[in-house]
């Protein structure tokens, strides 16, 4: 039987409206009586990934999870709430990003991912020892709460990239080590959660999204949508076909049709994709580019095509958070400056998701530049020809 993914129409957060659209978008999909039955512990797994205000777009959206909460009760359902930010607390981030006023509301518990275990059956295919909270192998059902953003690793967080969530605090940054500049290595972790968790419910919040630099630094767009699916690899490739990419430019779609993942049809339901595509989305600059060059070719121009990040000292207000996060410590202080380390840096973007005052940008490596004002390109082609070029993008 084909995945299905429901996409629904939804222009506003207004609480109401909000409802009507999460109900619309599991009644397509078979109710939440399908996921969720009378009795069941369920865990909601916004995307928490630092505390901004809702109207950012960073995070999932309060009137999301509010509604969320009440259908699942209704179903008999037992929720709770609860995502590990990159840095600092997960009760803190909801705080901020008015969750907690939500969950408090409700009274719905907010649980801290602070217990790794290894997972209790062996699914992974690469990474045998991923540590994931315990609460996520206590919950009867887990339902996915992603956001609708850009990312300058991985292009897209969406379903499966909001998994990276259910890693305690400090050890996402190790993963990020070990999969250093190799963004495929980074998107087999990706996968390995997937596979691993497979949540009961993705519901994806694209009422406004974020294009540019995301996750956390871009800008926030109305999209008007809600997409649902039990399967959050589908989604996420459903969510391709909205922006009129290649859904292999999705490196963890690319990632899972490599290990015979995600190759089933998918059924689509409520609003026609043609119908809904979001024209001239503005993604983050390219990772790099790689033109099939010798082997010592690539190694001499690597870092003048390779993106970076950099900071804006006037923005900084010298919080540390970058430093703090960043996994190989390739971040310094040195006077009143931040100094990176480029040879240290694996491109991980970490310090830009983090940083709360946008001060910390991705930057096109020089020849990038160069190469990319040379073509001359309307925004429509640029962002197009990420796509076309070299395995990694």
């Amino acid at each position: 039987m084909s995945p299905a993914v429901s996409i629904v129409k939804c222009q506003t957060y207004h609480e109401e409206e909000v409802l009507k659209g999460l109900r619309r978008s599991l009644d397509l999909i078979g109710g939440i009586e399908a996921f969720v039955k009378r009795g069941d512990r369920v865990l909601l797994k916004p995307n928490l990934l630092i505390g901004k205000a809702p109207e950012k777009a960073v995070t999932t959206h309060p009137s999301m999870v509010k509604g969320v909460i009440q259908i699942v009760r209704e179903a008999g359902g037992i929720p709770s709430i609860g995502d590990s930010p990159g840095i600092g607390s997960g009760e803190r981030a909801a705080d901020k990003a008015g969750i907690k006023r939500v969950a408090e509301a409700m009274n719905c518990p907010f649980v801290e991912f602070n217990r790794p275990v290894s997972p209790p059956e062996k699914r992974a295919k690469t990474f045998k020892h991923l540590e994931i909270d315990q609460a996520l192998f206590e919950a009867d059902a887990v339902i996915n709460l992603p956001k609708w953003k850009t990312h300058g690793m991985t292009l897209l967080t969406l379903g499966v990239k909001n998994l990276y969530g259910c890693i305690p605090g400090p050890r996402k940054a190790l993963w990020h080590l070990k999969a250093g500049e190799d963004r495929e290595t980074f998107a087999r972790i990706l996968i390995d959660l997937y596979q691993i968790l497979r949540p009961s419910l993705t519901i994806l919040d694209g009422i406004i999204g974020m294009e540019g630099c995301g996750p956390s630094s871009g800008r926030p767009i109305p999209l008007g949508l809600i997409l649902a699916s039990r399967d959050a690899l589908s989604l996420d490739q459903i969510v391709c076909d909205l922006l009129g990419i290649p859904r292999e430019a999705l490196l963890t779609n690319k990632v899972a049709y490599d290990l015979g993942l995600g190759k089933d049809g998918i059924e689509v339901l409520g609003e026609r994709p043609t119908d809904v595509r979001i024209p001239n989305f503005e993604f983050p600059p390219p990772y790099r580019t790689d033109w099939n060059l010798p082997g010592f070719i690539k190694r001499t121009l690597n870092r003048a095509l390779t993106s970076k990040p950099v900071i804006h000292d006037k923005a900084c207000k010298s919080c540390q958070h970058c430093v703090e996060i960043c996994p190989p410590k390739a971040l310094s202080r040195k006077g009143k400056d931040l100094v990176f380390d480029y040879e240290r840096c694996i491109r991980c973007f970490c310090c830009q998701e983090i940083c709360p005052e946008g001060a910390i940008t991705i930057q096109q490596g020089w020849l990038l530049r160069l190469t990319n004002r040379s073509k001359g390109h309307s925004k429509s082609e640029a962002r197009n020809s990420k796509f076309e070029t070299g395995p990694n993008d």
